[in-house]
C-alpha cells in the first residue's frame, strides 16, 4: 500500500458516504494529494517528508468530518427527487389529457395544448439539469415515459 493510499484510508475511516459519492470524493482527494506530493518532491523532499507535508497542508484530521458533513444525505435526496419528478409530471399530463367529464382528449387536442409541451419539456430538462449523475436522469426519463404511457396513452385509446 502506498503512502497516499494510507492517507486515503485514514480519511475514508472518518466518512460514511454512499459508495459512488465516496469514490468520487476520494478520487478528487487522491488527485490533490498526488499533486501536493509531486510539488514537495520537486522541492527536494524525500517521499516520507513529502507525504507528511502534503498531509499537514491538506488538514488530514479535519477533512474527513468536513466532507462527511458536506456530502451526507445527497444520495437519498437525489433518489427521492428522481422518483418524484416523473410521477408528478405523469400525473399532470394525465390531468391535461382528460376533459372535466372524464373523456379522453384526442391526440390532436392534447398536442395543441401549450401546458402539455411545458410539462413534457420540463420532464426532459429538469433531470438533466438537476442530476450530475446521468443515470438518475436516465432512470427519471424512463419512468416518466413509462408512466405517461400507462396513465395517458392507454386510457385515451379507443378500442
Amino acid at each position: 500500500m502506498t503512502g497516499i493510499e494510507e492517507l486515503l484510508d485514514r480519511i475514508r475511516a472518518q466518512m460514511d458516504l454512499g459508495g459512488e459519492t465516496e469514490h468520487e470524493v476520494l478520487a478528487e482527494i487522491r488527485d490533490h494529494l498526488e499533486a501536493a506530493v509531486a510539488a514537495a518532491r520537486a522541492e527536494g523532499l524525500d517521499e516520507a517528508e513529502a507525504l507528511n507535508q502534503a498531509a499537514a497542508r491538506f488538514g488530514l484530521e479535519e477533512v474527513g468530518p468536513a466532507l462527511q458533513a458536506a456530502h451526507a444525505g445527497w444520495g437519498t435526496a437525489d433518489a427521492v427527487v428522481a422518483a418524484a419528478i416523473p410521477v408528478i409530471c405523469a400525473l399532470i399530463l394525465r390531468w391535461l389529457a382528460f376533459a372535466p367529464d372524464g373523456t379522453a382528449l384526442g391526440w390532436p387536442q392534447l398536442l395543441s395544448r401549450p401546458a402539455f409541451w411545458i410539462v413534457a419539456v420540463a420532464a426532459l430538462l429538469l433531470p438533466a439539469l438537476k442530476f450530475e449523475r446521468r443515470r438518475f436522469a436516465l432512470v427519471t426519463w424512463v419512468v416518466f415515459w413509462g408512466l405517461t404511457v400507462l396513465f395517458v396513452s392507454l386510457p385515451a385509446l379507443r378500442w
